[in-house]
């Protein structure tokens, strides 16, 4: 699907899954380059700026969290920037954009603050708040994090140890994503004089703090999720090492027990002084209990058990 807004010469260009025909349209109406619409529609999975001679060529990746597989993707944004023209391309799958486009048909405020001075300066307020909108994302997180401490400390550190690896999995994903969001707009930056008279500094140095706004929250939680780690792997090997001691504890016990069972077991004539005796088996009943219980006493004296 593809639609236009124009705010006097400034035209902004909204394509949604796009299509062979709208390859056509970029190659009709605007001379595109045939390597950009060779690989337009099919994803890429490097972010870039590529240069020519009235327009950039930007690919840009955000993370988007798909619930049902309790995992991040990688949405894709393809921009190409004229002077006055902003064309941008994508699966679908970043609504938050959408939101921006519909805003801007609606809502003059909307579209003077975003399509007012010039594409360059339209394709920043955009990016901006597209990386923005990362930080409510990075929420789930969080209280996935605060979920897997309560239950950590309500001694439920096995459970624990799947949660905390889906949770790994998330920001590992979401740095690599992010990751090269700030080398795409310091290179935007350099580049867009080249197409245009503008100087982005200003507008540049709010997107890459907004970058830098969530690269620190997502350190934040990376630092949080592995200190819950080591502090669940600590309390779980301390339960295992208990229940280990106990069982050995109980094992060295028995032993004696076992060996004293065996013994009076063979079959052997006058093999024991109180074979013939009528309270034989209380005696040796009563000398298993006796040693049990001297073993008992040993283990807690020496604080094994």
């Amino acid at each position: 699907m593809r639609q236009e807004i124009k705010n006097g010469e400034i035209s902004w260009i909204n394509i949604t899954s796009p299509q062979k025909n709208d390859v056509e349209f970029l190659k009709n109406n605007f001379n595109i380059c045939s390597s950009i619409l060779k690989e337009y529609i099919p994803n890429i999975k490097r972010s870039k700026v590529e240069e020519y001679k009235s327009y950039l060529f930007i690919v840009i990746h955000f993370p988007v969290f798909n619930r049902k597989e309790r995992k991040t993707i990688s949405a894709e944004l393809d921009i190409i920037l004229f002077r006055n023209i902003l064309i941008t391309s994508h699966s679908g799958l970043l609504p938050e954009l959408k939101k921006i486009f519909e805003k801007c048909k609606t809502d003059e405020m909307a579209k003077n603050y975003y399509i007012k001075n010039s594409a360059t300066e339209l394709v920043f307020r955009v990016l901006d708040k597209l990386i923005d909108t990362r930080l409510p994302m990075l929420d789930h997180i969080d209280d996935h994090i605060s979920n897997i401490e309560e239950q950590i400390f309500n001694g439920n550190e096995r459970k624990m140890v799947n949660e905390i690896a889906i949770v790994k999995r998330d920001i590992i994903s979401f740095r690599r994503i992010i990751k090269p969001q700030r080398m795409v707009l310091e290179s935007l930056s350099r580049k867009i004089p080249k197409i245009s008279d503008e100087n982005p500094s200003r507008l540049s140095a709010e997107v890459i703090g907004s970058n830098i706004k969530v690269w620190n929250t997502l350190e934040n939680h990376k630092e949080m999720i592995e200190a819950l780690e080591h502090t669940n792997e600590s309390l779980f090997s301390y339960k295992l090492n208990n229940t280990m001691k106990i069982l050995t504890a109980f094992s060295v016990i028995v032993l004696p027990l076992s060996l004293m069972a065996n013994t009076f077991g063979m079959n052997i004539t006058n093999g024991m002084p109180f074979m013939d005796s009528p309270f034989g088996f209380w005696i040796v009943l009563y000398l298993m209990f006796l040693i049990t219980s001297i073993s008992f006493i040993f283990f807690k004296y020496k604080n094994w058990i």
